[in-house]
């Protein structure tokens, strides 16, 4: 393209308003500003009627404007005008190749800590839906395919590679919430998670100690290890049968699993679904109270067995509790 439209302009002082309105709409249309003294678009007859319509918008404010069609002088005026363009495009750009790192890293520690269900895969399809509308309008006025384009692209196109594979393997575990397990097939064995364990993995180890495995022996493993104890049983991890499926955190899909009807048990789930999913879906009132308590022996201890002992008394208390609470005990 060698044909240009220039737009220059000489706004008063006084008309600050009008000076901000009109460098909005001209950065709208994907004008810039070419040497610190003209507008420039590329010249098509809807970008002229555009032009038009600002330097009328700016003398009947009664500043003064004037619009130019001119072509490149030679090759290398065109290439410094289109450089322009893409430098203004690759700046825009910018926000949108952070935002999809941000959701990349949010990615990594949604894995990282197993916390995959169908309300993180929907808020994810939100937040890049919301990049992607943001980033269309910058490629309306995207006229010489911008650099910074190519990078964008690279990485929307990771994250739906990512979504599309939460997806899938959700699917493809979905039938175990709907699978009963027996306990005797789970006695005496060995289940691995993660390390720095919190609430969930936490409250899922007292729930397989109590209910499920008493002799059952626990191992923490680092993020990213995927050398696992042999026929250790994972949970709490990604790609494990025993993990978040849907809405539910690991401790739900345990008790569906081994169809565990301790009426003590739901309000304890409910607390550490609070907690561990932030979704506030169940609005206990202990939820704070309890995270706190975990947080702060987390943070004291700093050893996953110590406080894995330590957990052990508080779900126990917690347990004992809410079956006294439910036969109508003070």
């Amino acid at each position: 393209m060698d044909k240009w439209i220039l737009l220059t302009h000489q706004i008063a002082q006084d008309a600050p308003n009008l000076r901000v309105k009109v460098w909005r709409n001209l950065k709208k249309r994907g004008a810039v500003l070419f040497k610190n003294a003209v507008y420039l678009l590329p010249y098509t007859k809807e970008h002229e009627e555009s032009m038009q319509w600002i330097c009328k918008q700016i003398r009947d404010s009664g500043s003064d404007a004037s619009l130019f069609i001119t072509e490149s002088m030679d090759k290398k005026h065109k290439e410094e005008i289109i450089k322009t363009f893409q430098e203004a495009c690759n700046k825009e750009y910018v926000p949108c190749i952070d935002q999809c790192s941000d959701v990349l890293k949010q990615i990594e520690q949604i894995e990282g800590t197993e916390g995959v269900t169908d309300r993180s895969v929907e808020d994810l399809k939100r937040k890049l839906s919301e990049i992607v509308k943001s980033a269309d309008e910058i490629a309306k006025i995207d006229f010489f395919h911008a650099p910074q384009r190519d990078e964008f692209l690279e990485k929307i196109e990771s994250i739906r590679k990512r979504i599309e594979k939460w997806s899938k393997k959700m699917k493809e575990e979905a039938p175990v919430v709907n699978t009963v397990y027996q306990k005797k097939a789970f006695l005496g064995k060995k289940w691995v998670t993660r390390k720095d364990i919190y609430i969930d993995r936490l409250a899922s180890a007292w729930l397989i100690r109590r209910f499920i495995d008493p002799n059952a022996k626990f191992v923490f493993i680092s993020k990213g290890e995927n050398n696992l104890p042999k026929n250790a049983i994972p949970f709490d991890m990604y790609g494990a049968e025993f993990t978040h499926h849907g809405d539910a955190c690991t401790l739900e899909t345990l008790i569906k699993a081994f169809d565990l009807k301790d009426h003590a048990l739901r309000p304890i789930a409910e607390i550490v679904h609070d907690i561990d999913l932030k979704d506030n879906k169940y609005n206990r009132k202990e939820s704070e109270g309890i995270a706190q308590i975990i947080t702060g022996l987390s943070k004291k201890l700093n050893n996953d067995n110590k406080l894995l002992e330590k957990g052990m008394e508080i779900f126990d208390a917690l347990y004992h509790y809410y079956t006294t609470k439910t036969k109508g005990g003070n």
